[in-house]
C-alpha cells in the first residue's frame, strides 16, 4: 500500500500535511484552525475521527495554531520531542501528548516515524521520515540550510516535501525590516528557491522522483518563481520534469494535488 500525501496548507500563515496509507491517516503539524483543517480534510474525503496521530515539527504558531483544540476535541494523540512538546503546551495550553527522546525512531498511527534534526530558530526543530513499510515520505521545511542530516534522511525517499520559501532578490528589496531579512537568510531561517533547487538535484540523484515544494512566502516569493527556479535548475542538471521527476507546489489556502508514493 503506497503512501498518499496531501499538503492541506503550507506557508507562513499555517501548515498541515495529511499522510494516508489505506485506512491509516496521520497529520504533520496543525498550524491552521480546526474549522479550516476540517474543510481541507473533507475535500479529500477524510475527517478528524480518522486521524490517529499528529506529529509536531516545532512550536512556531504557523505549525501549532489549531493543535490544542483539534487534539483535545477529537482525542488525537500528539507526538513531539520533549522540548518541543513542552513549548507547545506553554504556547497553547494543550494537555497531554506523547514525547519521544530527541530523534529516536518510533511507531505512531500504524506508521514508522524517524525524526531528524533541522536548523531553525526553535527549541528543537525536526523534520520527519514517515513509512508504511513499503513506501516513504520525508517532510523537511523551515530549513536554515540543507544540512547533511537532512540529505541523509531524504535520500532514496519516494516523496520529499521541501521548503522553497523565498526569492532572495524579492526578500532583500522587499518591505521586511532588516532584522527579519537577516533571520530568514540566516542558517536558522528559511531555504531560498535556489537552495531548494540545489537540494532537489542532490536528492534526485539518490532515486527520489516526486517532490512537493512548500512554505512559500506570500511577501517574498511567487508560485511562478518557485516553479521556474526548480525546473530551470533541474533541467540544467539533466533532469526533465514529467520524465525524470514530478513536482507539486503546495500553497497556503487550497489543498495541493495529492501525491502518491508509488513508482520510480
Amino acid at each position: 500500500m503506497a503512501l498518499e500525501i496531501t499538503a492541506l496548507a503550507s506557508g507562513s500563515k499555517g501548515n498541515a500535511v495529511l499522510i494516508t496509507s489505506g485506512e491509516k491517516r496521520l497529520l504533520i503539524d496543525c498550524g491552521v484552525s480546526a474549522a479550516r483543517l476540517n474543510a481541507a480534510l473533507e475535500e479529500v474525503g477524510a475527517d478528524f475521527t480518522e486521524v490517529k496521530g499528529i506529529l509536531v515539527t516545532h512550536e512556531h504558531d504557523d505549525h501549532i495554531r489549531g493543535i490544542a483544540a483539534i487534539a483535545e476535541n477529537y482525542a488525537i494523540p500528539v507526538y513531539a520531542n520533549e522540548r518541543t512538546l513542552n513549548a507547545v503546551k506553554r504556547r497553547t495550553g494543550m494537555r497531554g501528548g506523547y514525547y519521544y527522546k530527541e530523534v529516536n525512531p518510533f511507531a505512531a498511527a500504524g506508521f514508522e516515524i524517524r525524526p531528524f534534526r533541522i536548523s531553525h530558530d526553535a527549541v528543537y526543530p525536526v523534520g520527519y521520515s514517515v513509512s508504511d513499510g513499503e513506501t516513504r515520505f520525508v517532510y523537511a521545511t523551515d530549513l536554515g540550510y540543507f544540512s547533511p542530516t537532512v540529505m541523509e534522511a531524504a535520500s532514496g525517499a519516494d516523496v520529499v516535501m521541501i521548503e522553497s520559501n523565498h526569492d532572495v532578490n524579492m526578500l532583500i528589496h522587499g518591505s521586511y525590516p532588516q532584522y527579519l531579512k537577516q533571520r530568514i537568510l540566516g542558517t536558522r531561517g528559511h531555504l531560498s528557491n535556489v537552495s531548494c533547487a540545489q537540494a532537489m538535484i542532490k536528492i534526485a540523484e539518490t532515486g527520489t522522483r516526486k517532490f512537493i515544494l512548500g512554505h512559500l512566502s506570500e511577501q517574498n516569493n511567487t508560485y511562478e518563481l518557485a516553479y521556474g527556479t526548480a525546473t530551470e535548475n533541474m533541467e540544467k542538471a539533466g533532469a526533465r520534469k514529467g520524465e525524470d521527476y514530478e513536482m507539486v507546489i503546495a500553497t497556503q489556502y487550497v489543498n495541493a494535488e495529492t501525491v502518491k508514493a508509488d513508482g520510480r
